[in-house]
């Protein structure tokens, strides 16, 4: 026993000893062995001494007692950090202490030693401030030990709080104290442990603050009457009350110190022995911090001293709250949260008068405070609330409500929803539940909850039933507008508490509303959220009635009908909706969460779609039943072998050409609720067939549902799999009575699985090739990264994600060892590592993570795959940093770093004992070791290229451009930041060293290319221009000089080319190459700042000293000051950014101090005179917003404060007389700069409190003389309307959505409507205008003057919308209807526009038609009653304003439309030839229009008179239409919709349209051709329309010649004719031949692009209908196939290429099916042209283009092994358009020959690979095609799968056509062949990897289809017995050589190598010289 206890006290001491070294899992695995370790013998000693107590039966005492003193120790070490470790030692303590009592004295005594320092002057440091706080928190032992302790534990702690106080408020005012600062933690810890005290030890502290004060003498800090121990203890406590008071107080502490303080003052009143004199107490503590701002009389408290507060027996000197009102009220603030949450209920909390007439008042008032204390006053409220809810039963246990009557109740109520209580806070809530302050919206929505729970529990304590409050509230919020967000966070609240039905039946428009919510993403989640709680709401009232009743069946019958009856329509309606956002809320909200409560209601959707679909497409329908499909499989409501039924419909969506059904539908195939479960076969097969199809989408969104489902899938393989080979096992282990069915179904299985997860690796791998497009490759490597993560464990991860990583291991070791798959094989390593050289960030990124994450140090590699040897990736790396772009340079940096990580950090940190500088060689084939060796390396090749730059920037630029270095350094050094944290503690002094190399030389090379840019050359001309910043020009001017003075240098072998361009390859060579360096260096610095240990204030500790932290803000700064280039700015920004977070995060005041003034020096650049910088200011506003936005947060923004002041003061300075047009104003610069800082979002909140001012002086702005300062304040006035009004909610600039109730606004901010109503007066006068008898010519009348602020202050109040409070917002505005009433008459039509729209406001919600109609009577009955015009058209915008604004809020109706159409007609003289003003007269009309085209929707048959008057008005204008003037065009468009829209027949309307096509007036002729497409009831129209179809076209043709109508009216007849129910055709026109030579001449683009792509498909429908009828004239076929072929061309016009693609889908197939049946090979090259630009579409690289023309490929007829659905995507369009043309055209060897040449491509493989082996220019921004979404090698492989069908028909056919084929092409191939094995083997490519040339796209494309045309020969010559000829052998044995060749480079792409023709057997050469002899 003894022995064991030696052992345990040593393992004790021993991790005591070493505990601050260790922490995580290594202290957690230590605490193990000593429970392990001690707690048996504890257990033994306890039993073998049960019946002796005395600790002298003990054996070894001495090591008992040494135990426990070390786990004291080792207790209160972790208390601090460990809770874990903490109470694990608690409980061993405890069990200690059976066998020895002293343990707990050990614990006391290490409390002691922790809470008494060495120096008794110092306080407690801030891990000791720590671990006391959470010894108080958790341990009984250590509140006894304080308690004990408790003279010397205040005494101590007062030091502490009065040292951090005092280092707090001494600070300099450049340095802002962070909330994160050791000082503010130290002080809001003290006051923490305070709060604490006061709670544990509440009678300690009435023993020394509430004794009774004698008449001699007071206890207070001095008096000599005390005894010694209370005079200290109190003594104590006045210096802890001061600093609390002072945290309090005091604007530089942070919220949460102060708030803690709060808390901890309110603590200590709960000690109070009396209750009068605690109210006492917290009401001149809220006294002295509010300085009577919102006292009366009555609540002032008498007290001898207005700055003296008496605590007890403590007088404490109070300071006044420093700051403004909003700091002073914070400090008040947080003694009310504190008096609300720390306040004992015995307390003050149960004074009903202090809580409603004191606290209650002010909490009101703080919550109209703006900024940050919004949110702190709203939740003293929230706390308010919870503190009356919960005290009242108290509040009224003194009234006697058991026999009170209904009216004394009422009285004694509190939350009655008459009462002040609730209309204060329901007041608050209407203001602030759409603040932009985060939390807020929360926050009133909990209060609300609050009050509802309040008042449900004052009435049932009152016994009162009522619900008023509840239908008050769900009444307002009816009434508010829909589109107000809050409105429905309420409603949540609300809905509980009301019954749901009836809520409906009150409200029936909510569903509706909520549809509309879901179209926009700003409500989609609010509306979302009320559906919720009505689910919730009626399950829960269904589980209320079971309870009542057992009729289940019954009940969720009731249910169910419950949800058909409201929200079914709804909710189908939005599933099948054409709104893809609408769409998108339903199916991903609405509806798991009904299928989820309701699951019947997957089958009444199901039934009841037929009807809701009706009419609908059927690309909708089926989407809609796929993912009511998926729903039901996930909540498992579906049968059994549902796939069997749904089979078509599913595989019709997983081939359908939109990608949201393809992507659910694969979802629906992948994901199941159970995620082991094992892939069907049915499922595997779609699996199979769908992922190689779907790896090139461009749509984002379908890649990440892919993503999601092959996850799901991947998984669900996996532990599928690991099942069946853990049975497989088990029944392969059983010696007996194997079940070899079993094992033969088991194994099954597994390959089954084993195989889909080589399917997915292998499709992954092999679409890696260059020239892949990006989404492939993009897909790919996700895939892989998929298999990775499922089946393998990351580095420094020890499971898999989602299992096992040992179980996978045995799953792959399965797959390895029956030869499926290998993971992590050489070939997917070198597939990878290619990747990381690709073009694409994202793709070099992912991949570089794959190999980092999942590969070993060493990566495998071979002879045959050496390019993943560590010697071959860091020499590809160094060449490529070398390189001048930009993509590739980093390319480069990741293959360093990743040797770097491999080889060298890797090794260097997971060995140990081992040097990070020793020189590991160790490993075959790795690079030497040693991290400061690799850094320093990189730096001398840095430090050689400067070099190389000084003598020769020129070629420099191109061959050693530096940034490539730069950014080497800068992956390898500072993206983990720990690598610098490792060698600073080993190296210190060595890493110093190399970090001040670093920074010196990135000096250098900064100052060397921004003198370059300058172009200055001297000292003088640089302090000359101290503060200009070169122009665009002047850097182009330097460049062009540089270039011209080198011109005489060249590098040996580059021959000097003649350029041409406006910009030469040098010129952009050498610009990239500057601000490519200036980017990367600040970057570099600012990762540096970032990750570089800090040094102390002794310049020890760390590896950047303050000045080298000063430097690194002078080069940036230098960069953003004197360089305009957007990149480079941007970079050094973000640098920058980094730099100064890190600065005031540090402790160090020195360092925090310095963004101080780097803020100064910047804005005093602002002042200069002499500056120039460019538009925007360039990197002026980046420098002050990275500096405001890195500051902490605290109670103030100290930084934020001081720039905006200074912007203020710089803005508002007086403007110069004549300033310099080549010098900036330095008030264009502080505008800019504010503007930037309004735009941040990081501050959005701390700006809020400028935005006011902001405003006023934007607006003042607009009047200024100089442009440059009225176009800065124009942005920053766009700027902060954004800012006020939020981010656009939908496009439309006028929508509601986009608004912002006028109330809100006035809260928000409450000077701004003061400033535009001023604004608005100023811009008016009343002129006195009197005739010459002095009779007032005008009254009540008022001239408009020209004022340029009335713009901006009317935008804003258009702006404006309505909310709840109607009324009140109504009030707000009303001083502002008369000024803008009467700019309704301003000259200036935006001003009148504007002013329309500004009324809205005031209008209330759907009274818009009343109104409208109040405004009509008031218009001049007669035409001599009117004189003012522009008066007259202000009234008329605001009544079509009116009218929209009901059409859109659906407020108007029939009697309402009616009503204004009669008052219409009293004023109707304003739409006849009386009215001499067009403008007004279109608008009348215009009006009009749009009233009647409602009723026409809306089916009213009445029609009065004024429509019979407007029709025969608008005829007489058509017969006689009047001569030009002002605003005719638009009096034109008007009345030719009047007499369209009022015709009484289709017919009619058709003779109206084309008697209107005579007109002279081009307008009226575009509004006649451009009506019947949206005319309400088109059909009829249509069909009458067609019978004039051919009248049309050739009006349009022939006799129009405005292209604006042509274009009308050719899209008009191809609208008419493809939707007209029947169909004529146009062969039997006489003028056919002359109508077609016109749209050739168009077609040809003679009359411009855009009438060449409307003319293609009118173009498509002759040749159709003459293809038809038999009969082709004048080459029209041929004709036509040439310009489909010619405009789909990726280089044509967007627009051209779609006019194909539906030119296609009208004649495309007829054309085909004629050319391919007639058995004529002169029409096979117009089936060549139709198939090419198919081909092209279907691989355009815009998505709307393919998708068109996949619905050509769609109406292809289709063999049987093709896909049969109506619907295909672009991939499956290309497979049917080549399967088609191969099938149908096999009688023709011209097509074949064409296909052919087609499948070999346009160039030589050899001259390809010439050509870009090159590099006598570089070309920065070349793009190797046209188009980058086009795959060739991809459509060779379809093409050659196609071919050998092809060709296996032909040589069936007639065998001597194919022979012949080959035989002209057989030898030439060869030579091609041997041509592109010497070009590969010689031909150096710089930008190639360990691949040379074929790693480049276009090399490794045209050698793709090389090798694939000579597979096709090889197949022919099979088929066409060609063995036998000995030319043939020749040439094969030749073919042989050359493949064994390519097979055995290893500089051949891995890739190429799968498509290596297969090596024929040839004959020996006797055999052949035999063969010729004979």
């Amino acid at each position: 026993m003894e022995q064991q206890l030696h052992k345990a006290c040593d393992l004790v001491r021993n991790i005591t000893l070493s505990n601050r070294s260790e922490s995580g899992p290594h202290l957690q695995n230590s605490i193990d062995t000593i429970e392990k370790t001690l707690v048996p013998i504890i257990h033994k000693l306890h039993c073998s001494n049960q019946g002796d107590a005395s600790t002298q039966s003990l054996p070894a005492k001495e090591d008992v007692v040494n135990i426990s003193k070390n786990l004291a120790e080792l207790y209160i070490q972790n208390a601090s950090n460990n809770s874990k470790v903490a109470h694990r030692l608690k409980k061993i303590i405890d069990k200690l202490e059976r066998i020895l009592p002293e343990s707990i004295q050990h614990v006391e005594e290490a409390i002691w030693k922790l809470i008494t320092p060495e120096d008794d002057t110092c306080g407690l440091d801030l891990i000791t401030l720590k671990t006391v706080s959470n010894l108080l928190e958790d341990s009984v032992i250590a509140r006894k030990a304080l308690e004990a302790h408790f003279t010397p534990f205040t005494s101590t702690l007062a030091i502490t709080l009065t040292e951090g106080v005092r280092s707090i408020d001494v600070t300099d005012d450049n340095y802002t104290p962070s909330s994160s600062s050791s000082a503010m933690q130290v002080c809001q810890l003290g006051a923490k442990i305070c709060l604490q005290m006061c709670r544990c030890m509440g009678d300690k502290l009435k023993d020394i603050l509430w004794i009774e004060k004698t008449p001699s003498s007071q206890c207070c800090p001095d008096g000599d009457s005390c005894p010694p121990d209370v005079a200290n203890v109190t003594q104590n406590f006045h210096h802890i009350l001061q600093a609390l008071l002072d945290m309090i107080s005091n604007k530089r502490f942070s919220k949460e110190c102060s708030l803690m303080a709060g808390g901890a003052l309110a603590m200590v009143l709960n000690s109070a022995t009396k209750k009068k004199e605690a109210d006492s107490i917290a009401l001149n503590m809220l006294q002295l911090h509010s300085k009577c701002e919102v006292w009366t009389p009555e609540m002032a408290i008498n007290t001898p001293d207005n700055s003296t507060l008496n605590i007890g027996n403590i007088s404490i000197k109070c300071k006044c709250p420093t700051g403004d009102a909003p700091t002073r009220k914070f400090s008040q603030l947080t003694l009310l949260r504190g008096l609300l949450t720390c306040s004992k209920n015995e307390s003050i909390l149960q004074d009903k008068a202090l809580l409603l007439d004191v606290i209650f008042p002010m909490v009101c008032g703080m919550c109209y405070q703006l900024r940050d204390m919004q949110y702190h006053a709203l939740q003293v409220l929230t706390y308010w609330l919870q503190t009356v809810k919960r005290e009242l039963a108290f509040l009224h246990q003194s009234q006697d409500v058991s026999d009170a009557s209904v009216d004394t109740k009422e009285e004694q109520r509190i939350f009655s929803p008459q009462s002040n209580v609730v209309e204060d806070i329901l007041a608050i809530a209407w203001q602030s539940w759409q603040s932009p302050v985060d939390g807020v919206p929360e926050l009133v929505k909990s209060i609300v909850a609050l009050l509802l729970e309040a008042y449900e529990a004052e009435n049932k304590l009152l016994e009162i039933c009522e619900s008023k409050l509840y239908k008050m509230i769900t009444t307002r919020l009816q009434h508010s507008p829909w589109h107000v967000k809050g409105r429905y966070q309420l409603l949540c609240t609300v809905i509980p508490y009301c019954n749901s039905s009836e809520l409906l039946v009150s409200y029936p428009a909510l569903p509706s509303h909520l549809l509309e919510c879901l179209g926009t993403n700003y409500l989609a989640v609010a509306a979302t959220d009320v559906y919720r709680v009505w689910l919730q709401c009626l399950k829960a009232n269904s589980k209320t009635i079971k309870r009542r009743k057992s009729d289940e069946d019954v009940i969720a019958n009731r249910k169910t009908t419950e949800w058909e009856r409201y929200w079914q329509q709804t909710l189908l309606t939005g599933l099948c909706s054409e709104d893809e956002v609408v769409r998108y809320h339903i199916i991903n909200y609405w509806l798991p969460l009904t299928v989820k409560f309701l699951p019947e209601s997957y089958g009444i959707m199901r039934t009841s779609m037929q009807s809701v679909c009706e009419g609908l497409s059927n690309t909708r329908v089926l989407h809609a039943q796929i993912i009511l499909l998926q729903q039901a499989r996930m909540n498992r409501v579906n049968e059994q072998d549902w796939m069997v039924h749904e089979w078509e419909g599913i595989s019709a969506a997983l081939w359908h050409c939109d990608e949201d059904v393809r992507s659910d539908a694969f979802s629906l195939v992948c994901i199941t609720p159970k995620k082991s479960q094992m892939p069907s076969e049915m499922e595997v097969q779609l699996i199979q067939n769908f992922i190689p199809n779907n790896m090139n989408c461009d749509s984002a969104s379908f890649r990440n549902k892919l993503h999601k489902s092959i996850r799901a899938v991947l998984t669900r393989m996996r532990d599928g799999s690991l099942a069946c080979l853990r049975q497989l096992k088990k029944e392969e282990a059983k010696a007996n009575a194997k079940d070899e069915l079993r094992i033969g179904s088991l194994s099954e299985q597994l390959n089954m699985g084993v195989r889909c997860f080589k399917m997915f690796l292998d499709t992954a791998i092999s679409s890696l090739f260059p020239g892949a497009c990006y989404q492939r490759k993009k897909m790919s490597l996700d895939v892989i990264s998929l298999l990775f993560e499922t089946l393998l464990h990351g580095s420094g991860s020890q499971k898999v994600q989602g299992g096992n990583a040992g179980s996978s291991e045995t799953l792959l070791e399965w797959a390895r060892t029956h030869h499926q798959f290998d993971l992590l094989s050489e070939r997917t390593a070198v597939l990878i590592l290619t990747c990381v050289q690709d073009g694409s960030n994202d793709i070099r990124n992912v991949a570089f993570n794959l190999l980092i994450t999942f590969y070993p140090p060493i990566l495998p590699s071979s002879i045959s795959f050496p390019a993943t040897c560590g010697n071959e990736i860091l020499c590809s790396g160094l060449r490529l940093i070398c390189h001048p772009k930009a993509h590739m340079a980093d390319a480069g940096a990741l293959l360093c770093k990743l040797t770097f990580m491999k080889s060298i950090l890797q090794v260097s940190t997971n060995q140990p004992g081992v040097d990070e500088t020793s020189n590991l060689g160790n490993h075959d084939n790795q690079p030497p070791t040693g991290i400061d060796v690799f850094i320093i390396k990189l730096l001398d090749i840095l430090k050689y290229q400067f070099k190389c730059t000084q003598a020769n920037f020129v070629s420099a630029a191109a061959l050693t451009p530096m940034h490539g270095v730069i950014l080497t350094i800068r992956r390898c050094l500072t993206e983990d930041p720990s690598i610098l944290a490792l060698v600073s503690r080993k190296h210190p002094d060595k890493w110093s060293t190399i970090i001040e190399d670093i920074l010196n030389t990135i000096h250098d090379i900064v100052f060397f290319i921004l003198g370059v840019l300058s172009g200055r050359k001297t000292e003088e001309e640089e302090a000359a221009a101290r503060n200009l910043a070169p122009s665009f020009g002047q850097m182009g001017e330097a460049i062009d000089g540089l270039i011209g003075a080198l011109s005489h240098v060249q590098l040996d072998g580059v021959e000097k080319k003649e350029d041409t361009t406006a910009v030469s390859d040098e010129h952009q060579v050498v610009l990239s190459c500057c601000w490519l360096n200036l980017k990367e260096s600040s970057v570099l610095l600012g990762a540096l700042a970032e990750s570089c240990p800090l040094c102390d204030e002794e310049n020890k500790g760390g590896l950047l000293q303050l000045s080298h932290l000063q430097r690194i803000a002078d080069i940036m700064i230098e960069i953003l000051t004197k360089c305009r280039h957007k990149g480079a700015i941007e970079g050094c920004n973000q640098g920058f950014a980094r730099l100064c977070a890190r600065l005031l995060s540090s402790h160090n005041q020195k360092f925090a101090s310095l963004p101080h003034s780097l803020l100064d020096r910047v804005l005093g650049i602002l002042t200069t005179a002499e500056s120039s910088f460019t538009k925007k200011s360039a990197g002026l506003p980046l420098v002050v917003e990275s500096i405001v936005v890195a500051e902490p947060k605290g109670r103030e923004k100290y930084l934020l404060q001081h720039a905006m002041q200074r912007l203020a003061s710089i803005a508002k300075q007086p403007l110069p007389d004549n300033p310099d047009g080549n010098l900036d104003l330095p008030q264009t610069h502080a505008i800019n700069v504010m503007m930037a800082l309004f735009r941040c979002s990081a501050i959005n909140t701390d700006m809020l409190a400028y935005v006011g001012d902001a405003v006023e002086f934007a607006i003042t702005g607009f009047a200024c003389p100089f442009w440059a300062i009225r176009n800065c304040c124009m942005q920053l006035f766009g700027t902060l309307v954004a800012r006020i009004f939020g981010q656009k909610r939908v496009a439309d600039e006028h929508s509601n959505l986009n608004s912002l109730s006028a109330s809100e606004f006035v809260f928000r901010y409450p000077s701004l409507k003061e400033y535009l109503l001023t604004e608005m007066k100023q811009a008016m006068k009343v002129p006195e205008v009197m005739d010459q008898d002095g009779d007032d010519l005008v009254t009540n009348n008022r001239e408009i003057l020209l004022f340029p602020t009335m713009h901006p202050v009317l935008s804003v109040l258009a702006k404006l919308g309505l909310g709840v409070e109607q009324h009140t917002e109504k009030r707000t505005l009303e001083e502002f209807l008369d000024p803008i009433t009467h700019l309704l008459s301003s000259p200036i039509y935006s001003i009148r526009e504007l002013a329309s729209r500004a009324i809205l406001p005031l209008v209330p919600e759907g009274k818009s038609i009343e109104r409208a109609v109040e405004v009509v009577l008031k218009l001049p009955r007669r035409p001599e009653d009117s004189s003012l015009t522009n008066q007259l058209h202000g009234y008329l915008l605001l009544v079509h304003t009116l009218v929209q604004t009901a059409i859109n809020g659906k407020s108007m109706c029939v009697e309402k439309s009616k009503a204004l159409l009669d008052a219409f007609s009293k004023v109707s003289w304003l739409a006849s030839a009386s009215n001499s003003c067009a403008i007004v007269r279109a608008l009348f009309i215009k009006t009009c229009n749009k009233i009647m085209q409602w009723m026409l929707i809306a089916r009213c048959e009445d029609a009065c008179n004024l429509v019979l008057w407007l029709r025969e008005e608008a005829q007489k204008y058509a017969d006689n239409p009047p001569e030009y003037q002002i605003g005719i065009p638009a009096l034109n468009q008007a009345m030719t919709h009047t007499l369209l829209l009022l015709s009484p027949s289709p017919s009619d309307q058709v003779s109206s349209i084309m008697s209107l096509l005579t007109s002279s007036h081009q307008d009226t002729r575009l509004a006649a051709l451009e009506y019947p497409p949206t005319h309400p009831m088109n059909q009829e129209l249509i069909n009458q329309l067609y019978l004039k179809h051919w009248d049309l076209l050739t009006h349009s043709v022939l006799k129009e010649n405005d292209i604006q109508c042509i274009h009308a009216g050719l899209s008009l007849y191809l609208y008419v004719t493809l939707n007209s129910s029947s169909a004529t055709s146009i062969v039997q026109y006489d003028n056919v031949a002359e109508v077609w030579r016109y749209l050739s001449a168009m077609a040809d683009g003679k009359r411009g692009s855009t009438l060449c792509a409307a003319a293609l498909p009118v173009l498509s429908i002759i040749v159709r209908d003459h293809l038809m009828e038999g009969h082709i004239e004048n080459g029209m076929l041929s004709e036509w196939g040439d310009w489909m072929l010619q405009y789909s061309d990726p280089v044509e016009t967007e627009t051209t290429r779609l006019s194909v693609a539906k030119s296609l889908q009208i004649c495309g197939v007829t054309a085909l099916s004629v050319s391919c049946d007639s058995h004529i090979e002169d029409n096979i090259p117009s089936a060549l042209c139709v198939f090419s630009a198919g081909l092209r579409l279907l691989q355009d690289e815009q998505s709307t283009i393919r998708k068109e023309a996949a619905m050509f490929a769609a109406q292809l007829p289709r063999e049987a092994d093709c896909v049969q659905y109506p619907s295909v995507g672009c991939n499956q369009g290309i497979q049917i358009l080549m399967s088609y043309l191969c099938k149908h055209c096999t009688w023709s060897i011209g097509c074949y020959t064409a296909l052919t040449r087609l499948l070999k491509g346009p160039s030589t493989p050899s001259k390809v690979i010439w050509q870009q082996g090159d590099t006598r220019a570089i070309h920065l921004f070349e793009q190797e095609s046209s188009n980058i979404y086009a795959e060739g090698v991809m459509e060779a492989k379809v093409l050659y799968k196609n071919l050998v069908v092809m060709s296996e028909v032909i040589q069936a056919a007639d065998p001597d056509i194919l022979q012949d084929w080959f035989e002209d092409r057989c030898h030439k191939t060869v030579r091609n062949l041997q041509d592109t094995v010497t070009a590969l083997d010689q031909v150096l490519i710089m930008e190639g990897d360990s691949y040379k040339a074929t790693s480049q796209s276009k090399v490794f494309q045209v050698v793709y289809r090389q090798l694939l045309y000579i597979q096709l020969l090889q197949k022919v010559g099979t088929l066409t017995m060609m063995s036998e000829d000995s030319t043939y052998q020749k040439d094969l044995h030749t073919m042989n050589g050359l493949i064994d060749t390519l097979a055995k480079a290893v500089d051949v792409h891995p890739l190429l190598k799968d498509v290596l023709p297969e090596r024929l057997r040839t004959r020996t050469e006797e055999d052949i010289a035999t063969t010729e002899t004979e």
